[in-house]
């Protein structure tokens, strides 16, 4: 983790805001350090540091025109989930020239929730600081911060997944074809290694293009006519062309996921679910597909 230095000028102040890391872990105090320099004279009445979560969905709207035609349009609604907000001082006054030095301690909530990177359902966080000034515009820094899916919190239960998402290994089955495919680790974690095995055992042999390896997160905003969207987030070939003929056959694999923040998550308006697919592409035929639920988080930390 990398820490965060973040500087703003606003209304006659110069703020510096330094964390000790840039991604934050649910129930845990993140340490910091706030410098204010002073451009005029200022009247305060308080100065307060928060960090807000931030929910953002997609849904479809209708609606009829003038002329009695109807139009479907697709409407982004927002809210404010949850601010955390933290006095570090009460009513001051301060000089032209002088400087405040403050050391803070922000507590991130135990729930989170975490940081989610999509467009149908996004959650964000932002460190929100604010000095109130009598008599004139506030003065204020805002800067974007994430929140992790720990380990912990997917296995705990805080977090529905489907019934095998957490199992090292699962088994699935198409037409003509079963697998039982095993990651390590599990649940999977926002950009870092794994390792899988992949079983294959096949009724019949089957002409193939290739045997594909990908893994695809389902979002959804939960909410009447709520949109929906599905991300690859990772593809990997496991076997060229050929004829795999009947029997069983076993095919090692590794793996990176990319640094996006896409966890498994439950929002009050959105969910992401994950599935690993192993396709069985075949030419000028339906590809069967070969599916187990996986599970995302984006720290080990916890």
């Amino acid at each position: 983790m990398t820490a965060i230095h973040v500087t703003n000028e606003s209304h006659g102040i110069r703020w510096t805001v330094d964390l000790e890391r840039d991604a934050l872990l649910p129930g845990r105090l993140v340490n910091g350090h706030l410098r204010l320099d002073f451009d005029r004279n200022v009247d305060a009445r308080g100065l307060v540091i928060a960090l807000v979560a931030t929910e953002q969905w997609q849904h479809t709207e209708t609606y009829s025109d003038g002329q009695g035609h109807t139009h479907t349009r697709t409407k982004t609604e927002r809210r404010e989930l949850i601010r955390e907000p933290v006095q570090l001082m009460g009513a001051a006054t301060f000089h032209k020239g002088e400087t405040r030095e403050l050391e803070l301690q922000l507590p991130v909530p135990p729930l989170g929730p975490a940081t989610l990177d999509a467009t149908v359902s996004r959650l964000t966080w932002d460190l929100d600081a604010n000095l109130d000034v009598a008599g004139r515009f506030d003065s204020g820094l805002a800067a974007e911060v994430r929140v992790l899916q720990p380990t912990a919190l997917l296995r705990a239960g805080v977090v529905r997944v489907r019934q095998f998402a957490l199992y090292p290994a699962a088994d699935s089955e198409t037409d003509g074809a079963h697998a039982s495919v095993e990651l390590d680790p599990m649940p999977l974690c926002v950009g870092a290694p794994f390792e899988g095995r992949l079983t294959l055992e096949m009724e019949r042999p089957m002409n193939l293009q290739e045997v594909r390896a990908e893994l695809r997160v389902k979002v959804r905003a939960t909410v009447g006519s709520g949109l929906d969207e599905e991300i690859t987030t990772w593809v990997a070939r496991l076997a060229g062309p050929g004829e795999v003929p009947a029997g069983t056959h076993e095919i090692e694999f590794r793996g990176e996921l990319p640094p996006r923040d896409l966890p498994t998550i439950e929002l009050p308006h959105g969910r992401t679910d994950a599935q690993f697919h192993v396709i069985l592409a075949r030419s000028m035929a339906r590809d069967p597909h070969l599916v187990r639920d996986v599970a995302i988080c984006s720290t080990t930390e916890l």
